[in-house]
């Protein structure tokens, strides 16, 4: 499943830029670690931004109405028709911030879409409520405790070429490419696309690099920077391995589909994967209830079977009810004085008692 990287998130912040000021509407939480925020921008209408582990866009996808959870009851609760004032991103991690602004007070909403991801509710840099309370080694995510986020020693938004040479003379990566992915935070596709930018061999070691090499190296990370926006999936034997904001060299040969925005492809996307998984999760109710239909009919049928024949045996009994009773007054003087073994042997040759049962001093009767 496709996860945003640090650039991407930056990229697809841009497309953001119009909600700006637009209040909230409705909030849905359809499940634990997923958000829908319908927002209405004046004169724009009506758009929702749909934040999971992974990812957040603009969608068209709708949730089913159930009944809210305590995390999405909280959530109205606070913001209600709060207005969106500000997005960011913290640093160049893969968070995001959604500022909040109602009447009365200011709220920061966090999404983290790194590890098992989290959305998690601030006032005043304090954690006020998170989709899942988390405990890291170096921080904590619980009610009232300071949110702090993970930090990397560089940002490569604001990376200058003194701090790239730094950062290539002491990296502990075995190559450039792992350098740029790891230590700077642009993962290996974006890294791979820099090296070719600036056609340097990407299993270079990074402290052999010349001067000149640096200098193609940072040019090529500025243009990562600055990329026209140009939306596309990525195919490899009509199976789609990518979702980019812009052109790669990295992909040149392969086949790409483009897209106005960036929210469009992935909202295509993962809501293709919602529909699917929506669509087996209802086929596998379809065939439980089918089932139980089945087994249903089954035993009505059963039970129809056995009324008619208990029917039968009523009325058959009723039609012999003075030969049964003095077959019975009879069979319960002789037990008085014989066993039933006996009595089974004495019985054996009977016209209607065809089966003797002493264990359970029992016997069965053949009535026509």
């Amino acid at each position: 499943m496709k996860s945003l990287s640090a650039l991407e998130i930056s990229y697809l912040i841009k497309e953001f830029e119009f909600l700006i000021n637009a209040r909230i509407d409705k909030i849905y939480v359809p499940r634990k670690k997923e958000i829908i925020i319908q927002l209405y921008a004046s004169s724009k209408g009506k758009y929702s931004i749909k934040i999971d582990e992974k990812s957040f866009y603009l969608t068209e996808y709708k949730p089913a109405s159930e009944t809210p959870s305590d995390f999405c009851m909280y959530l109205r609760k606070k913001l209600g028709t709060a207005r969106l004032r500000k997005i960011h991103q913290l640093g160049f991690e893969r968070i995001v911030s959604f500022e909040f602004e109602t009447k009365s007070a200011k709220f920061e909403l966090i999404a983290e879409l790194f590890s098992t991801g989290n959305i998690i509710l601030t006032k005043n840099s304090k954690i006020i409520v998170a989709a899942e309370y988390q405990n890291w080694k170096d921080r904590t995510i619980r009610p009232n405790e300071s949110y702090n986020h993970p930090k990397k020693d560089y940002n490569f938004l604001e990376l200058k070429i003194t701090e790239l040479k730094k950062l290539l003379s002491e990296t502990k990566k075995e190559n450039i490419v792992k350098c740029l992915a790891i230590d700077l935070g642009l993962g290996g596709v974006y890294s791979e696309e820099a090296c070719l930018t600036a056609e340097i061999d990407k299993n270079k070691k990074a402290n052999e690099l010349e001067e000149n090499e640096i200098k193609k190296l940072f040019s090529s990370l500025e243009e990562l920077k600055s990329k026209k926006i140009s939306p596309r999936s990525v195919y490899k034997n009509n199976e789609i391995i990518d979702l980019v904001p812009f052109e790669l060299k990295f992909y040149s040969d392969l086949k790409q589909e483009h897209a106005k925005t960036y929210s469009e492809i992935l909202d295509s996307y993962f809501s293709k994967g919602v529909s699917i998984k929506q669509k087996e999760k209802h086929q596998k109710q379809i065939e439980s209830i089918q089932k139980i239909i089945d087994e249903q009919k089954q035993d009505i049928e059963r039970l129809e079977k056995e009324e008619h024949e208990n029917k039968e045996k009523a009325e058959l009994l009723y039609k012999n009810y003075q030969l049964v009773s003095n077959i019975l007054s009879e069979l319960k003087e002789i037990s008085k004085k014989h066993s039933w073994k006996d009595i089974k042997d004495k019985l054996k040759d009977h016209k209607l008692i065809k089966e003797v049962t002493p264990a359970e001093k029992s016997i069965v009767i053949e009535l026509k």
